[in-house]
C-alpha cells in the first residue's frame, strides 16, 4: 500500500519540500498538496518587482513537481487525527499517513482605528505584501504621485519603499525604532540607510508609531495620523511590521504551539505523524521568519521522511544555525550583514571590532575578527567591499595581520578586486540555495550553457536574485559551444 502524504501549504517552503522529496525518488507513495490560493506556488521574495511591473505572476511561478495531486483554492480546516485525516473547505476529506504543515505566517496589522475589521483584515486603502494579490492591489495603488505610507522600517518595508519610489510614489516610512533596520544593523549603520533612503526621496520618521488614518465619507484613505499627532497625506498605508505563525490549525488539533508549531530538529511535532516547517514551525533554534532556514527545514524533513519510507539510511542532514548571511535586496541600496558582533567590545577576550563611517558618501563598514578569521562584518553603500566580505566569511578565510584593510575598497591603481570567475571552487554564489561556483561550473561543463538552464539544474538565482548577475558572469566565462545568453533578468525555476 502507497504512503500517502498530504502536504498543507503550497508556498516556497511547501514547493520546495515537493521537489526535495522527489529527488529521492521513493516508490509508493502519493502525495496530495491543499493550497488555499487558487495561484500555482510562486517566488514571493520577488513581490516588490510587481510593484515596478518588473515581474508577474506567470514570471514568479515555480514549476509543480510530478506526479502530485495538487488541489488549488483548498483551504484545509481541520485534522482528524485519531482517524488520520484532512478536511478541507469542500468537505473532502484525504487520508494521510504522514502530514506536512506549511501553513506559513499572517501579516501584522497595528490594532488601531480605521485600519483593520473586527475579523482582523485590512480595511480599503490598508495593505500587506505577503502574497501576489497583495502585491497586484499595491501595484495598482502605486500610480504616478501617489503618497504611500509604509509603517515598519524593516527588509520588507525597506525593500518596498525603494519599489514604490521607483514606481513614482511619494513614500514615507513610519518606523518604531531608532533607525531602519535595527534589527539587523548597529544604530550607525541604520543612519547610513535612512541616508540612503533620503536620497531616493523617501522620508523617514523613527521613534514614532501609527495611531490611526482618516478617511472621507465615501472611505478613501486621506491620511495617516501618528503618535505624535502628525498626520502624513496617504493614499494607502502599506503595513510590514512583521508576521505571525498560522497555527490556527494545530492549535485546533491539540497540537503543541508555542509561538509557532514546535517541533524537533527532523521537524516533527509531538504527534509522530505530523510535521510543520517554514514560517508556521518553531524549531529548537525558533522562528527565524526568513526562507532560507524553511528551505533547510525541507531538505532535513524529505531525507528523513525518505529514510522513514524507504527504510534506507545515510548520513543524515541537520538543521543548522541562523547567522548567516542577511541582506537587503531593493534596488541601488546594498546593505548586508553576517555573523555575530560581541555584545561588548571592550571584554577581554571579545573580537576585534573595527569600522569606518563615510556620511558623505552613504558608507559604513564594520567589521568583527577572532583568531585570524572573520566572525562578523555589516556593510552599507559599498557592494565590492560587501562581496570580499561575504567571500571572506564564507570560506573562513585568514584576514589580513591589519583588519583595518577589510574595511576599504583597493587604492586605484591596486589589483582589481575578486570577479565571481576568480573566486575559489567552494565559495558560494548563490547563497539562497548554497550553491557553490563548483557546481555551477560542473553544471555549465554538463551541458547547462544559458542561465536558464544553470538555474534549472542547481537552483542558483532562484531565489532572491541577486546573485543573477554573478550567475551570467559564470555561465559566459565558462561559455559552452555557442555563446550562452547572458540575459540579466532574474530566473524563478525551482
Amino acid at each position: 500500500m502507497s504512503h500517502r502524504i498530504v502536504v498543507v501549504g503550497n508556498g516556497m517552503v511547501g514547493h520546495r519540500f515537493l521537489a526535495d522529496l522527489a529527488s529521492h525518488r521513493l516508490d509508493d507513495v502519493e502525495v496530495t498538496v491543499l493550497g488555499e490560493e487558487g495561484h500555482a506556488a510562486y517566488n514571493r521574495i520577488l513581490l516588490p518587482d510587481v510593484i515596478l511591473g518588473r515581474a508577474d505572476l506567470p514570471g514568479l511561478t515555480l514549476p509543480e513537481s510530478r506526479g502530485v495531486r495538487m488541489l488549488r483554492a483548498r483551504k484545509a480546516t481541520g485534522i482528524d487525527r485519531r482517524n488520520r485525516t484532512v478536511v478541507d473547505a469542500t468537505g473532502e476529506e484525504h487520508p494521510f499517513d504522514t502530514l506536512v504543515l506549511a501553513t506559513g505566517a499572517d501579516p501584522v496589522f497595528p490594532t488601531v482605528d480605521g485600519v483593520v475589521r473586527a475579523d482582523g483584515t485590512p480595511m480599503p486603502g490598508v495593505a500587506a505584501l505577503r502574497t501576489w494579490d497583495d502585491a497586484d492591489r499595491v501595484r495598482a495603488a502605486a500610480v504616478e504621485g501617489s503618497r504611500m505610507v509604509v509603517m515598519g522600517g524593516g527588509v520588507l518595508g525597506i525593500e518596498a519603499a525603494v519599489a514604490l519610489a521607483e514606481a513614482g510614489s511619494a513614500v514615507t516610512i513610519v518606523h518604531r525604532g531608532s533607525a531602519p533596520l535595527d534589527r539587523q544593523f548597529d544604530p550607525a549603520s541604520g543612519a547610513v540607510v535612512r541616508a540612503g533612503l533620503a536620497d531616493r526621496g523617501i522620508t523617514t520618521l523613527v521613534d514614532v508609531r501609527v495611531a490611526g488614518v482618516e478617511r472621507r465619507r465615501d472611505g478613501a484613505l486621506t491620511s495617516v495620523r501618528l503618535t505624535n499627532d502628525r498626520h502624513i497625506p496617504a493614499d494607502m498605508l502599506l503595513v510590514a511590521i512583521g508576521v505571525r505563525p498560522r497555527t490556527r490549525l494545530a492549535e485546533a488539533a491539540d497540537i503543541w504551539v508555542r509561538n509557532g508549531i514546535l517541533v524537533s530538529d527532523t521537524c516533527r511535532t509531538d504527534d509522530p505523524a505530523i510535521y510543520a516547517i517554514g514560517d508556521c514551525a518553531r524549531t529548537p533554534r525558533g522562528c527565524p521568519g526568513l526562507v532560507g532556514p524553511g528551505w533547510e527545514q525541507a531538505r532535513v524533513l524529505a531525507h528523513h521522511l525518505a529514510e522513514k519510507i524507504s527504510g534506507r539510511s545515510g548520513p543524515r542532514p541537520v538543521l543548522g544555525a541562523d547567522a548567516g548571511v542577511f541582506r537587503v535586496k531593493a534596488e541601488g541600496l546594498d546593505a548586508v550583514t553576517m555573523g555575530e558582533f560581541p555584545v561588548d567590545a571592550f571584554a577581554p577576550g571579545a573580537p576585534r571590532v573595527l569600522s569606518l563611517t563615510d556620511p558623505v558618501g552613504r558608507r559604513r563598514v564594520r567589521v568583527a575578527v577572532a583568531d585570524g578569521l572573520l566572525v562578523g562584518a555589516t556593510c552599507v553603500g559599498d557592494p565590492q567591499v560587501a562581496a570580499d566580505l561575504t567571500v571572506a566569511f564564507d570560506s573562513r578565510t585568514p584576514v589580513p595581520d591589519d583588519p583595518a584593510a577589510l574595511l576599504a575598497r583597493p587604492l586605484a591603481g591596486a589589483a582589481p578586486a575578486m570577479s565571481v570567475v576568480d573566486l575559489p571552487d567552494a565559495a558560494v554564489v548563490c547563497r539562497c540555495n548554497a550553491v557553490t561556483k563548483a557546481a555551477i561550473t560542473d553544471a555549465v561543463k554538463a551541458g547547462a550553457d544559458t542561465p536558464e538552464a544553470v538555474a534549472s539544474a542547481t537552483r542558483a538565482s532562484t531565489g532572491c536574485g541577486s546573485c543573477t548577475s554573478d550567475v551570467c558572469s559564470l555561465v559566459a566565462a565558462l561559455g559552452a559551444a555557442g555563446s550562452p545568453r547572458t540575459s540579466l533578468e532574474r530566473v524563478t525555476v525551482a
